[in-house]
């Protein structure tokens, strides 16, 4: 179902940040009062006025935001045999579902959403962008427009990305682990936000040789979309959510 978006009057707004000011943003939040934490599953989604998750890795993470407060969600997304495995409940859409539509008022006209997260390594991989299509279908079938950085690229260097929306400033602060660290492979950092409010980041190329497989690396600056194109292959704002 396409969403349609042309009368929406909401305005978010989206700030990638280094690493250490994004751990300075939620050092006085109350991590039981405001952390999506472990072990990331349906009945760990809050709603609240300053929620934050860390960790993103392969997981799917994301909220819907009504201008008053944020449903933030956090989902691992091993199957059930995987997680009876790790002691954990496995990924269930339906519950998902449930646990989402009971949070949120649907009849809120400034009401949208972001995803973040999801693996699709290569075009025809599999892995669990399945899940992160299926979350998707109920955001567009509830319309609720969204802002999406899914589906994961084969980056070489990953990081873990985390999230944080304040109320207030009506603001998605994200990071990346790699954001101000040293670079990975020393030779400068990895990835760093310049006070210009740009990127420095790196691609890399795989090649694939005789005895293994090897990475070209590349120095790129740029924006934050720029970056994230980098690292996801969905990538796309509602409107008119933008980047600050």
């Amino acid at each position: 179902m396409k969403i349609n978006s042309d009368n929406q009057t909401f305005q978010s707004k989206i700030k990638f940040v280094d690493y250490q000011i994004f751990k300075d943003k939620i050092a006085h939040l109350n991590p039981k009062k405001h952390e999506v934490g472990y072990p990331w599953n349906a009945d760990t989604m809050k709603k609240g006025k300053n929620l934050f998750t860390t960790s993103i890795l392969d997981c799917i993470a994301g909220g819907v935001i009504d201008n008053n407060s944020v449903t933030m969600f956090h989902l691992c997304t091993l199957n059930q045999e995987k997680a009876r495995q790790n002691r954990l409940k496995g990924f269930s859409i339906k519950e998902f579902q449930r646990r989402l539509l009971e949070k949120i008022d649907l009849s809120k006209e400034n009401l949208h959403g972001f995803l973040l997260g999801g693996f699709q390594m290569e075009e025809n991989s599999k892995y669990n962008v399945n899940r992160l299509r299926k979350i998707k279908k109920i955001f567009e079938e509830n319309l609720i427009p969204y802002s999406i950085f899914g589906a994961r690229r084969d980056v070489h260097f990953f990081g873990r990305y985390t999230a944080l929306y304040n109320n207030k400033e009506d603001t998605i602060y994200i990071s990346n682990t790699l954001a101000g660290s040293r670079g990975l492979n020393g030779m400068g950092k990895e990835l760093d936000v310049l006070e210009d409010g740009k990127l420095l980041y790196h691609t890399y190329t795989k090649i694939r040789r005789k005895y293994g497989v090897d990475y070209v690396r590349k120095e790129h600056t740029g924006s934050a979309e720029d970056f994230l194109k980098s690292q996801f292959r969905e990538v796309s704002l509602c409107k008119p959510d933008h980047f600050v």
